[in-house]
């Protein structure tokens, strides 16, 4: 719907939009033949006078609304589409227009809050489609957490475009690892208990429930991890990455860590720390003392030490070895902010796809906060996750948080390509997501397995079969040349057609596999509550050159710095890693 703001903003003068106008007038009276007595070719051509003046006005409303929809694919997909969800007064997430009718599809907020799924090929919409849907959710005042798994830098501007056209840039925030100078700060280690943090480190570590050694290692990491943040915690001091890499090398750091929570008069920490550490202590002849064995503790750890080291150095460490950094997950939920993930996963696969997951695991924690609130202090307007390329940073710990983060009024928006990016960890999960995502988004597969699946959770209808038949024969008639003549016949032959009409019901796909091929860009088909099915157009969001160059260049937010006192061993690494 126009608004009156809308018309304002059309700033509507010039020669150009008068003579629009006169055609829309003049081409209007002249349709009135008994006033003008125009005739049947007058009206004919006063309404196409009148149609170029109302396509002109149509292109200035295009201008301020800047949305432009995708053509269709050449060989285009043609379905009847489903009746449109019912209006909810709370709110709706417009995700495109209907093919056939040419309606816009509006999910009911309260329906949105059941999450959402993406799947399609590369560069069929899928990022486009997200930028649409964050637009709204940006305009209606709404935070998020945008994980992008392929780092367009043209998808930061766009984002910031969006922020801009709704006078929000002050609520952006950029984690970019990949070029700290236009990064903020980030530290997912400081939020939560040692439960929580341990599990978030986990979950860089591949689950092992098949493999009994690989389990009880990572069992036996998630415990140590728990032990050592809760030591440091009871310290009162914020810790990095920098400093768990100096615990757990140094055979001396954990000593001072021990004796530090001695002399602070945490006897329940200490004792907890040095049961930990006495599992790993052996005799030093030289000293005549025992001392922790680091190479046990690191036999302990296994593969997590070098992942969590990765983060304490480089152009990582420097975006997050803070001690009061700028995002903090549960702080941007509850204020409603704009978190934007680069991921650098061509130069740095293997730590990108590190923070990913920690961001998730953030994300997680910040779930189980917002749950123990009172209802009124969650988020008014659903806080939106939209994780863009989720298939290379996919956790079994997904499944929970499509479960539980309704409650907590967070919106789950993950974008796949194939069916095989949920099955990564077992199709378990893939079920869990696919059960869990009350709007599912459809576009143009990749694969012919990727099709099929989709084509299953579409679904199948009774569909009715129509056949028809015809038969010809031919039959011969012995006649003389007399009786042929008198019958004025040239022979004796007779045809006889014979014509079959038959129809049956038979259950079949409503969109089979190989017709979801034929999808174009920017062309979806949209589930929505099981058994409604849409055929979608996306909207693109466009901007004017002049409102371009009137925002300036991008710059980062930086919130106001609190004093955090920090553990620092990272500072004493030469007094720790002496011999």
């Amino acid at each position: 719907m126009i608004s009156f703001s809308d018309l304002r903003n059309l700033q509507l003068g010039g020669t150009k939009d008068a003579v629009a106008l006169s055609a829309v007038i003049g081409g209007g009276m002249l349709t009135l033949p008994p006033l003008l007595g125009a005739g049947p070719v007058g009206i004919l051509s006063a309404s196409v006078i009148a149609a170029l003046g109302g396509g002109w006005f149509g292109k200035r409303i295009g201008e301020v609304l800047r949305i432009d929809a995708f053509e269709g694919g050449e060989e285009g997909l043609k379905i009847n589409s489903s009746q449109l969800p019912p209006v909810d007064p709370d709110g709706f997430v417009h995700l495109g227009y209907v093919a056939d009718t040419g309606e816009a599809l509006k999910i009911p907020i309260g329906e949105w809050m059941r999450h959402a799924m993406i799947v399609g090929q590369s560069g069929v919409g899928k990022t486009v489609l997200g930028e649409w849907v964050m637009f709204q959710q940006i305009a209606a005042g709404g935070g998020l957490m945008w994980i992008d798994g392929k780092l367009d830098p043209g998808n930061l501007e766009k984002l910031r475009q969006m922020l801009a056209w709704c006078g929000r840039e002050d609520d952006l925030l950029v984690v970019n690892p990949g070029d700290p100078s236009m990064s903020n700060t980030y530290n997912p280690l400081l939020d939560g208990d040692p439960d929580e943090i341990a599990a978030r480190c986990i979950s860089l570590i591949p689950t092992a429930e098949s493999n009994a050694g690989a389990d009880y290692f990572r069992q036996s990491a998630t415990i140590a991890i728990n032990t050592l943040v809760a030591a440091v915690q009871a310290t009162g001091n914020a810790f990095n990455f920098a400093d768990l890499r100096v615990l757990l090398t140094s055979s001396k750091a954990l000593a001072w860590l021990e004796n530090e929570l001695v002399v602070m008069g945490k006897d329940k920490e200490a004792a907890a720390l040095s049961l930990f550490l006495d599992q790993f202590k052996q005799f030093d002849r030289a000293t005549g003392q025992s001392k922790v064995s680091v190479d046990n503790l690191r036999k302990m750890f296994g593969g997590l030490g070098s992942r969590l080291a990765q983060f304490g150095s480089g152009q990582f460490g420097q975006v997050m070895n803070s001690y009061d950094p700028d995002v903090r997950i549960k702080d941007a939920v509850m204020q409603g902010k704009i978190v934007y993930f680069m991921l650098p996963t061509m130069g740095k696969s293997e730590a990108a796809t590190a923070l990913a997951k920690l961001a998730v695991a953030d994300f997680r924690s910040a779930i189980a906060f917002i749950q123990s609130l009172p209802e009124d202090q969650r988020p008014k307007r659903p806080y939106l996750g939209f994780y863009d390329e989720a298939g290379s940073y996919v956790t079994e710990a997904w499944s929970r948080m499509f479960e539980q983060s309704r409650s907590a009024r967070l919106v789950m928006m993950p974008a796949f390509q194939t069916r095989a990016n949920l099955e990564v960890l077992g199709e378990e999960l893939r079920a869990m997501v696919a059960g869990n995502t009350l709007t599912k988004i459809f576009f143009k597969p990749g694969e012919p397995d990727t099709a099929e699946w989709m084509a299953d959770m579409i679904g199948k209808e009774m569909q009715t079969q129509y056949s028809v038949s015809a038969s010809t024969s031919d039959s011969q008639k012995e006649s003389t040349v007399n009786e042929r003549l008198a019958k004025g016949a040239t022979d004796g032959a007779t045809k006889n057609n014979n014509i079959g009409y038959s129809e049956s019901l038979k259950e079949d796909y409503k969109i089979p596999a190989h017709d979801l091929m034929k999808l174009g860009k920017g062309e979806c088909i949209v589930t929505f509550d099981g058994a409604k099915v849409y055929n979608v157009r996306t909207p693109r969001i466009t901007f004017s050159k002049d409102f371009l160059n009137s925002i300036g260049p991008f710059h980062l937010n930086r919130p106001r710095r609190r004093f955090a006192r920090g553990l620092k061993l990272f500072e004493r690494s030469d007094e720790f890693l002496a011999a």
